[in-house]
């Protein structure tokens, strides 16, 4: 790793978030229109040691406490004008690179049962930082530096609103309603509502096949989701797959319909096929002819050293896996789209993650953040709210089977709470489709 790789994937990554003139960066020995002190030097990524939480030295901007990586002791101004250009003192060729690549994940970090980087292991958990988006707070650093040097810039944001809201599905159950949903209401003796359950499936009307009411469901916001459909059915390695055969006559018609009314279909890369391309590439495959742009892997499964590589060879545009499955907020420390790094490789890659923020089962699931219902918005707002502030975009999952009143009764309502608060806020309500297009045209 040296200077002009970590120089590249700022530049290319600020040049996705933002719409600048030309300008060139001085760090170190170089010259630019503006300077950056080196606090670290890129070795570091070359060694087996991490950074020490205790010795990071934390700093404001516009409100916010945020980290400052390197030897930053001897700080006392974050950007001040030497020589008739602006030069910042914060190292965030460094920071970006360190919290944006991913490179803490792929080195040190111990896994959970399923393979999957544990949010408690990461440093972000160790700086108590997920919910800062700190790269976004490098790069409006960036952003000022630039306009005290008289360099035009600004961020990109749809027009007429101040963020972007990506509202996305994922389909992994869609015919279960009656077994699941049934049982729950059996535990709860609600005895008539099993039997219409199971009336509903003997005639072919599965409560959690819902489609069509999602879409009403966001059609009064002008919303445009996207749905993830899973192209494996049955268990491996004793982890679920799809409940459904996505071939099927009756999935291909409402993906065919999803895509006439403005709907993104995409991938839901079945478990495996963030290790295996062959096996991503069959699943983009089972989806039909069109051209599939976005994936989310199952399980949030994401290998930050081998899966980018593989994106990029099955000719995916975006993915939109990277979250902690334990805690919402900002994995990778940013609340925009950005490029991914590829490891194996050892170069930017053309692959552009849409990081997912906010996750449904993350709040139910017991095991991970567990929080009670009616509190769930009260942790999504401030989410929301920096967000905002950083004109950036915020991803939501909502399953297709939390519409329902069987199993996730009060789910559907605190969505379309969700909907209401984002769009007073003036969210573009969209899809991941609709947001790769705005950041990269």
């Amino acid at each position: 790793m040296d200077d002009k790789t970590l120089l590249s994937y700022i530049m290319e990554n600020f040049q996705l978030q933002y719409i600048t003139e030309k300008f060139s960066i001085a760090y170190e020995n170089s010259e630019g229109d503006i300077e950056i002190k080196k606090r670290i030097s890129p070795t570091f990524f070359l060694q087996v040691e991490d950074i020490d939480p205790q010795k990071v030295v934390w700093m404001n901007w516009k409100g916010l406490s945020f980290p400052c990586l390197g030897d930053c002791n001897v700080i006392e101004e974050i950007i001040t004008i030497e020589n008739n250009h602006p030069v910042i003192h914060v190292d965030i060729i460094f920071g970006v690179f360190y919290f944006l690549s991913g490179w803490n994940e792929c080195f040190h970090l111990n896994k959970d049962a399923i393979g999957r980087v544990s949010f408690k292991e990461s440093m972000i958990y160790q700086l108590n930082i997920i919910n800062i988006p700190v790269v976004n707070i490098y790069f409006d650093i960036l952003s000022k530096a630039l306009t005290m040097a008289g360099i035009v810039n600004r961020r990109k944001q749809p027009e007429g609103f101040e963020f972007s809201a990506v509202l996305t599905h994922d389909i992994d159950q869609c015919q279960s309603a009656w077994l699941e949903g049934g049982f729950s209401e059996l535990k709860q003796r609600r005895l008539a509502t099993v039997t219409q359950l199971l009336w509903k499936r003997i005639l072919g009307r599965d409560d959690w096949f819902n489609f069509e009411t999602i879409m009403s469901i966001e059609h009064p916001f002008e919303a445009s989701s996207s749905f993830y459909f899973l192209p494996h059915k049955g268990k491996k390695g004793g982890l679920k797959n799809a409940d459904y055969d996505v071939r099927c006559k009756n999935i291909q018609k409402i993906i065919q319909r999803l895509r006439e009314t403005g709907r993104e279909v995409g991938v839901h890369g079945s478990i495996g096929s963030h290790h295996d391309s062959n096996q991503l590439k069959k699943d983009i495959s089972c989806l039909g002819g069109s051209i599939v742009m976005g994936n989310r892997f199952h399980y949030l499964m994401f290998d930050p050293e081998k899966t980018v590589q593989i994106l990029e060879d099955c000719g995916i545009k975006y993915d939109t896996s990277l979250m902690f499955a334990e805690h919402v907020g900002f994995r990778r420390g940013c609340c925009s789209p950005f490029y991914l790094y590829d490891f194996e490789r050892n170069r930017i890659s053309s692959v552009i993650e849409i990081p997912l923020i906010v996750m449904d089962t993350t709040f139910r699931n017991k095991h991970y953040m567990g929080i009670p219902q009616g509190k769930v918005l009260e942790e999504i707002k401030p989410l929301i709210d920096v967000t905002q502030q950083f004109n950036g975009m915020l991803t939501i999952l909502w399953h297709n089977n939390f519409f329902s009143d069987y199993k996730y009764a009060g789910w559907r309502q605190l969505y379309v709470e969700l909907l209401q608060y984002m769009n007073e806020q003036k969210a573009w309500l969209t899809n991941g489709e609709q947001v790769y297009n705005m950041y990269t045209q």
